[in-house]
């Protein structure tokens, strides 16, 4: 029954949507998130222009490289303590390693699938402006109506910090961290401990087949846990090479048979060939 354990296993329902860990700052600058957010299919309407940019929210540029980035998030006098990109190429080259080193900006990467969340979460809440935008107008011209988009995202009362991005100040700044961080809960029982065989979830998209297989074959090892909230997990495969990041418990799933393997595909045939000699 083992080897029905293990398909059991593998085709298990995994969770998509969970608490995850809550981005923390300090204070004002101490975080930045930056992301750019693409109109290239546009770019004939919008005299070239193709990246309505970033946070708090800047102006477009007319290409996805590193002296649009450079001009769009350490203008002005504001510089962050820390960034927070994915691992794109516009934000990943030496000339940007350059100059974050020289602003001193620690530059860091997550390796979740929710990337930079909140500025991606911005970008969305502007795209969706802009699309309503453009089915008013019946065209796909965004360089005239940005600016207003972008006046209405920075006035509009926001849940988390329950005041507008506008009004936010060196003055309100304690104020605000009050706000947003006086109900942080108290991280509860681990259900994994170092040492533990577990299998990955895969991560499907809204349109990838949900009868295939939900956590990988392979199997790895636990050989740290975070005490965080949530609590995350650090991992190693099964030669000992650790794995980058680290993993919420509704990511991971303790293998029942850890020395039980599927076959997943035949990578070559060998056929031994027995010759009989006869001599006269």
């Amino acid at each position: 029954m083992s080897k029905l354990d293990v398909v059991e296993e593998l085709h298990k329902p995994a969770r998509i949507n969970f608490p995850r860990r809550r981005v923390v700052i300090k204070g004002l600058d101490d975080l930045w998130q930056a992301d750019l957010g693409e109109f290239k299919p546009y770019s004939r309407d919008n005299k070239g222009y193709k990246d309505p940019e970033n946070r708090k929210i800047y102006k477009p540029t007319q290409e996805k490289n590193f002296t649009t980035v450079r001009r769009t998030i350490l203008k002005g006098s504001r510089k962050p303590k820390n960034l927070q990109t994915d691992a794109g190429k516009e934000f990943y080259n030496s000339t940007f390693k350059q100059l974050t080193q020289q602003h001193g900006i620690n530059h860091y990467s997550t390796y979740s699938t929710k990337k930079a969340s909140i500025v991606e979460r911005v970008i969305r809440t502007v795209k969706e402006k802009l699309y309503k935008e453009f089915s008013l107008q019946g065209s796909y011209k965004w360089l005239d109506i940005l600016p207003r988009v972008i006046d209405e995202y920075n006035n509009t009362l926001h849940r988390t910090i329950r005041m507008k991005p506008r009004d936010v100040t060196r003055e309100k700044e304690k104020q605000l961290l009050e706000t947003v961080y006086n109900n942080i809960k108290i991280q509860g029982s681990q259900r994994f401990k170092i040492g533990d065989i577990v299998r990955i979830s895969k991560h499907k998209s809204l349109f990838d087949k949900g009868y295939t297989p939900n956590w990988s074959s392979e199997l790895f090892k636990i050989i740290k846990t975070k005490i965080r909230n949530p609590t995350t997990y650090v991992l190693e495969d099964m030669e000992g090479k650790p794995i980058l990041g680290s993993f919420y418990e509704q990511e991971l799933q303790k293998a029942k048979h850890s020395d039980v393997y599927l076959i997943e595909k035949v990578l070559r045939l060998f056929t031994d060939l027995c010759f009989n000699i006869i001599t006269t």
